[in-house]
């Protein structure tokens, strides 16, 4: 599976967590699954990848105990991501 693929997915998850239409943690768990498939990934990025998950499940630990989770950040860190991630074929 191509690189462009795998970040279309994580770029859609990403968007139905925004929208409200998926868990954070669902977005975590693709950015772990599809995240560590992509090819010719610089090592700081793959490093990257369990500490935004880790961060999106903190997350969604706080919204289940009630509390305004910092999601908004978390989501902004991983698009940031996204952005960096080599689009090859």
């Amino acid at each position: 599976m191509s690189n462009r693929t795998l970040i279309m997915r994580m770029e859609s998850a990403l968007a139905a967590t925004r929208a409200g239409q998926s868990s954070a943690k669902a977005l975590a768990e693709t950015l772990r699954g599809n995240g560590k498939a992509l090819e010719a990934m610089p090592y700081p990025l793959i490093r990257a990848i369990e500490s935004l998950a880790m961060d999106l499940e903190i997350a969604q630990w706080h919204d289940d105990d009630g509390f305004t989770p910092p999601l908004d950040e978390v989501l902004q860190s991983v698009e940031a991501w996204l952005a960096q991630l080599p689009r090859c074929e």
